[in-house]
């Protein structure tokens, strides 16, 4: 148990178990990989930094996704965004193109990388095949990054997706999270699963949350306003926004994958978010066992699923904020890790 989560300090996260690494990859087949671009230092210089910013790549499993597309369901808290691609699984429930993160003002240079990845494994998009939906989702880093330098290009994101493995998803400032922000302190990646059970057989849910929103004052750990009680002060504003990525290998449909994702919101209450103006919230559900769907789950034997949504939620912000590292961006300003210490302080009172 890596010791610098909530759960590694003996927080409560939840009642159901978490897989053996508590994140997204103990869904077998999930592969997640990562690019973190960190350069420069001092005064903002639009073009040239410094940089705080990155790409982190999800693939459902380690097949061609073109040619074996899974089922996902979407929900759209809070629309204030521009992701990518949020229509046709809308529309179809179809995924058919791996997800890729990053910010705001990177998403067209990531979706080209994202295209030309496709194109070169499937030469038969376009010519006698239908195009893929590409899915591209973003947060916006601008506090310590800049941004309108758009310094992530199309290479990053083929590198993100090569380097995307089964292993330990790495959490905090790291991938799409490198530069990120989360409730006035130093945000990013954060992720955690959960082990369920349904006539007899056992499935995985797993949760990564690109996290980027909230006040200090709304913090919630455990249910006490930890925010209101910190001395670290609240510095800059937040720009907002939450992308929850869900993974598991449940034979659930469309649309309990959609459901699925509704709930996940409600995870993300428990650790203060309000989704303020401004903040947009998305997520995906996905089931990585392909179209062939085998031994359905029954809608009434959903509400274990949507407690792991809600539980695998909660716990992938928090790890965000455990493990995410103080960082300085652009002219100087600071981003201070969640002073952990007193945290527990605070709680242990």
């Amino acid at each position: 148990m890596n010791r610098r989560t909530p759960r590694g300090y003996g927080l409560w996260m939840g009642e159901l178990p978490t897989g053996r690494q508590n994140d997204v990859c103990d869904v077998p087949g999930v592969m997640i990989g990562n690019v973190s671009i960190i350069r420069g230092e001092g005064a903002l210089v639009p073009g040239r930094g410094p940089v705080r910013t990155g790409v982190t790549a999800i693939r459902p499993h380690s097949e061609n996704l073109y040619g074996n597309p899974c089922w996902a369901g979407i929900s759209v808290f809070n629309g204030f965004g521009k992701s990518v691609g949020v229509p046709f699984i809308q529309e179809t429930g179809i995924l058919n193109s791996p997800i890729l993160l990053t910010n705001t003002l990177s998403v067209s240079a990531v979706a080209q990388g994202l295209l030309t990845y496709l194109l070169t494994e499937n030469p038969e998009i376009g010519n006698d095949a239908r195009t893929p939906n590409l899915v591209v989702m973003e947060c916006d880093d601008s506090y310590l990054n800049d941004i309108r330098g758009q310094h992530v290009n199309p290479a990053d994101a083929i590198l993100a997706l090569t380097r995307a493995k089964n292993e330990i998803v790495p959490q905090g400032n790291v991938g799409a999270g490198t530069g990120m922000s989360l409730f006035q302190l130093k945000g990013g990646i954060g992720s955690s699963s959960r082990l369920l059970r349904s006539r007899d057989k056992n499935y995985v849910l797993g949760m990564l949350a690109l996290a980027n929103f909230g006040l200090l004052k709304d913090l919630l750990i455990n249910g006490v306003p930890i925010g209101q009680m910190l001395s670290v002060e609240a510095e800059g504003y937040c720009p907002g926004s939450l992308i929850l990525i869900g993974m598991t290998n449940a034979p659930l449909s469309r649309w309990q994958l959609t459901r699925l994702a509704e709930r996940a919101f409600l995870g993300v209450g428990r650790t203060g978010g309000l989704s303020r103006t401004g903040s947009g919230e998305f997520c995906i559900m996905v089931n990585n066992q392909g179209l062939n769907l085998q031994d359905k789950i029954l809608d009434w034997d959903m509400d274990e699923f949507y407690q792991a949504a809600v539980e695998a939620s909660a716990e992938s912000i928090w790890n965000s904020l455990f493990l995410a590292r103080t960082m300085e961006g652009r002219d100087k300003r600071i981003r201070y890790a969640l002073p952990i210490e007193e945290v527990l302080q605070i709680l242990n009172r």
